[in-house]
């Protein structure tokens, strides 16, 4: 089980890499064609959006699973541990909660959008819209293993 966690973070912290330096290659190449050879491109400005997207939505997942996004600890922190604990393992039921209406709308926004295509690349405008239900069914993931690690008295 270990393994299996340990590749899927490293897989999500992979991706997110690759997007970057995906984007950074765009936009050069953009740049270049653009200021040098007096040839703008139309795809590479929609292909690193798209990418900034996906990178943002599935990297905030795995800074919520490493606690890097921004919290307010200040009264958590003064409560005895066992009733700590117990409000972040709340506090991780209501994010599910939140996220499963976050995939649902997703979900819904993707069905909308599916037979539409973008205008510069030409895929379906619902591949972009994929990382709403995507990055959450992720974050719900994470959360559930946050609480699991906080059951288990890992916690941080």
């Amino acid at each position: 089980m270990k393994n299996i966690v340990l590749y899927v973070d490293n897989a999500i912290k992979g991706a997110v890499a690759v997007s970057i330096f995906l984007i950074m290659a765009i936009i050069c190449f953009q740049v270049f064609f653009r200021f040098v050879l007096n040839n703008a491109q139309p795809w590479p400005e929609e292909a690193s959006r798209f990418l900034m997207i996906w990178s943002l939505f599935i990297g905030g997942a795995y800074a919520f699973l490493e606690k890097d996004h921004a919290s307010i600890t200040f009264l958590s922190k003064r409560f005895p541990p066992k009733l700590s604990a117990f409000i972040e393992i709340l506090n991780n039921v209501l994010i599910i909660l939140f996220l499963a209406a976050i995939i649902y709308g997703g979900l819904q926004q993707m069905i909308r959008l599916g037979g539409h295509t973008t205008g510069a690349l030409g895929i379906s405008r619902a591949i972009p819209y994929a990382a709403i239900p995507v990055s959450g069914m992720i974050y719900v993931l994470f959360a559930i293993r946050l609480i699991l690690k906080i059951l288990s008295g890992r916690s941080s």
